[in-house]
């Protein structure tokens, strides 16, 4: 099913805010609390998927300010200081969706364009930035980085495509757009 978004652009006010705090954290919880670790550079988690719907929902600025304060305030909760080029990575987690989204998508989604979406931050993000910054701090081989990175970002592709596009298709959209986004109530009805 191909859903068209009609919304326009939101307004930062109280509202987008208490649902982008709503996402930090649940990003937070998902990363910190749940995840999976598997040796010392290396988690399970689909911590991504809400600010993936960050940016989604209320485009680049939101999305990327969700991603990077997420992990900031991850990092200073497990007590250890920022990498900076992780911190780009989880601030591509809200700018790439939304930039897709809106320019290359025209604000149309389905499951394939979801899929092209987490597939291009995980080469980006994960297989790009974040193994340059584990390579650099921790000085890991590559060899062994892109052998154990691989597979994670693979399933992690599949995982959060699969969730992107379910939540996104769920009521969750369809409330967010009528609770934060100037629609005209014609608009609505035809939706």
């Amino acid at each position: 099913m191909q859903k068209t978004n009609t919304k326009t652009k939101p307004q930062m006010n109280a509202k987008v805010l208490a649902a982008a705090g709503v996402l930090i954290a649940m990003n937070i919880v998902l990363a910190r609390l749940l995840a999976i670790p598997i040796g010392s550079t290396l988690r399970i988690t689909v911590s991504a998927t809400p600010i993936f719907l960050s940016g989604l929902w209320f485009g680049p600025i939101v999305g990327g300010l969700c991603g990077g304060i997420s992990d900031l305030v991850g990092c200073i909760l497990q007590g250890y200081a920022p990498n900076p080029l992780i911190l780009v990575t989880s601030v591509l987690n809200g700018v790439i969706p939304a930039l897709m989204f809106r320019y290359v998508f025209k604000n149309k989604l389905n499951y394939g364009k979801v899929l092209l979406i987490v597939l291009i931050h995980g080469i980006i993000g994960s297989l790009g930035f974040t193994a340059l910054g584990l390579h650099l701090y921790y000085g890991t081989p590559w060899s062994v980085l892109y052998t154990t990175r691989l597979i994670q970002t693979v399933a992690l592709i599949a995982a959060n495509s699969v969730l992107v596009n379910v939540l996104y298709e769920s009521p969750l959209t369809d409330f967010v757009t009528r609770n934060f986004f100037a629609v005209p109530a014609a608009a609505r009805k035809q939706g």
